[in-house]
């Protein structure tokens, strides 16, 4: 299963690793971001809502063009440069003391991840002939994503910086660490500027095919919906657990985020071999039946607190562990060579889910209380089925025809 680790090249190694040190440290504040808006700013959840929104979506937006430039002008200058600005935005984070600086702080590092992490994935599938070895590069990125998921909550927790916004300031110092880092390594082993391709990457064409291929667009819509049952484990599990007077509140959710990792991380590569003969259409199926499981425990058994919360993230867990590499792997092989990086940007759109997430989460909140925000992202999950099943059909452009058989969805 592991073999194909062999022809992974130094680049390779650092997108996993750089990857793995810059979501540990983040993910000991960033889940907690609501709380600090409540706290410290006394936002209600619709306006955290309103916060966490606008940020996503200047980065769906943003990523959608830095995906194209990346096809046109290099992977490494995008990858760098979003690195500075993640700096950046985790400093002024660490020391605003007014919500205009919070906001903007948010913006700088949400456009950053995007400049980060579509390339990257581009890069390391730029760099790899073989389609075993380029799976299971993309499922290690997210296996390593997930072991930080783990780790840094509880992590976090245990040090007493969990949630704390000072914490910015080790997410900068680790940022700007990688980006050296990257500048020597991309220094010694140069990946490929540019696709080398005579065919036309400007926007242009990239929106003229995106127009004519239906099966991805729909798959990106269905994704983006998947995102805004599934942000709810952040954007509204910590303030359904405030709101339900679940205490201690910190504690719980980090305990939560940490199951949730670790069942990845102990899952990931036993379900990948155990659902290895399907085809990635049919996995999906699967992980969003199992959402739609993790929702109805949630709206039905958790008012109270108690051991069905955990249970609940278990099969939500199990769900991400099949969805999201899945999704990975189907966004490299739906992608032309010559656009791969503006299709992981226009994948990226999807980021209109993660915004959506918390405004929906917040409205229904308050309005409406837990039950029905769980059973409303039940709903959802059953429409993305349905979706994903409609994507497997839809029409294509004339390229997919020319794609190895490995590449249906």
């Amino acid at each position: 299963m592991f073999a194909p680790v062999k022809f992974f090249n130094k680049s390779v190694w650092f997108i996993l690793l750089s990857g793995f040190c810059i979501s540990f440290v983040s993910q000991m504040v960033w889940p907690f971001m609501a709380l600090i808006l409540y706290r410290k700013f006394n936002l209600n959840e619709f306006e955290i809502g309103l916060y966490l929104a606008f940020a996503v979506t200047v980065r769906a937006i943003s990523g959608f063009y830095i995906g194209n430039l990346s096809d046109r002008i290099g992977r490494r200058v995008i990858i760098l440069i979003g690195f500075m600005i993640s700096t950046s935005g985790a400093f002024i984070l660490a020391y605003a003391d007014n919500l205009y600086f919070m906001l903007l702080g948010s913006t700088c590092v949400t456009v950053a991840f995007g400049m980060v992490q579509n390339p990257s994935k581009a890069l390391m599938t730029d760099m790899m002939e073989n389609r075993d070895v380029k799976d299971l590069a993309l499922q290690l990125k997210f296996f390593f994503h997930n072991a930080a998921l783990a780790l840094g909550p509880a992590i976090g927790a245990y040090l007493g910086i969990a949630g704390q916004q000072s914490t910015f300031y080790y997410t900068g110092t680790v940022v700007f660490i990688v980006f050296l880092v990257g500048l020597y390594i991309f220094n010694i082993e140069k990946p490929p500027k540019r696709t080398k391709s005579g065919q036309d990457q400007s926007f242009k064409a990239l929106f003229a095919l995106l127009a004519k291929d239906h099966a991805f667009m729909i798959f990106v819509l269905a994704y983006a919906l998947s995102l805004v049952a599934y942000m709810q484990v952040q954007a509204g599990l910590l303030q359904y657990l405030r709101l339900s007077n679940i205490t201690p509140i910190e504690q719980i959710y980090a305990n939560l985020l940490m199951i949730n990792g670790l069942v990845i991380i102990i899952f990931q590569f036993p379900m990948m071999h155990l659902l290895r003969k399907l085809k990635p259409m049919d996995r999906v199926s699967i992980a969003v039946s199992l959402f739609f499981i993790s929702y109805m425990l949630y709206a039905l058994f958790t008012q109270n607190g108690g051991y069905m919360l955990y249970v609940a993230m278990l099969f939500l867990a199990l769900g991400e562990v099949i969805l999201f590499p899945t999704i990975m792997i189907l966004v490299d092989r739906m992608a032309p060579e010559h656009l791969k990086g503006s299709y992981f940007g226009a994948a990226g759109l999807t980021s209109f889910g993660v915004a959506a997430a918390p405004l929906i989460g917040g409205y229904l909140l308050q309005n409406y209380g837990g039950m029905i925000l769980w059973l409303a992202m039940a709903g959802i999950s059953i429409m993305v089925g349905l979706l994903f099943y409609i994507a497997q059909h839809a029409k294509r452009p004339d390229f997919a025809l020319k794609r190895d058989q490995n590449s249906r969805i």
